[in-house]
């Protein structure tokens, strides 16, 4: 057997609206399912991350964030450069919690930006050598 790929993830979410405005119109992944949905022909919405991955929003009132049982994060990679990301956080209304330097991942070494959703998900915003190049640094 060999693993090929990450597909989906599943996360629960109080309020589907709010989730969205932060994946869709902060993050800008693309909704999908969404009019089925609200139709109640679906119980979920999905967000592409990639053409590969998506991420499933399962709304759920009476969700309350606690422990998260060695969850940690997501991470996404983010086609920008530092100073336009850090902006477009700011003015969305969204708080860095944590910005670093030479974080591993997949694609090696980045800066990461960390973020939490409104339901208190901790996100890595992934930025690879070509994003610091845009802005005029040498990576």
């Amino acid at each position: 057997m060999k693993i090929a790929g990450a597909d989906h993830t599943n996360w629960r979410v109080r309020d589907i609206e709010r989730s969205l405005r932060f994946y869709r119109d902060v993050l800008g992944l693309e909704p999908f399912g969404l009019e089925e949905h609200r139709w109640g022909e679906r119980s979920l919405v999905s967000l592409r991350v990639t053409p590969t991955f998506i991420l499933h929003l399962r709304p759920d009132s009476s969700f309350e964030p606690g422990p998260t049982g060695g969850y940690d994060h997501l991470a996404l990679v983010v086609e920008t450069d530092t100073e336009t990301l850090a902006r477009h956080l700011r003015d969305s209304g969204v708080e860095i919690e944590r910005r670093l330097q030479g974080v591993v991942g997949a694609q090696g070494e980045g800066e990461a930006f960390y973020v939490r959703d409104p339901d208190g998900y901790l996100i890595e915003l992934k930025l690879y050598g070509s994003s610091r190049v845009q802005s005029g640094e040498e990576g």
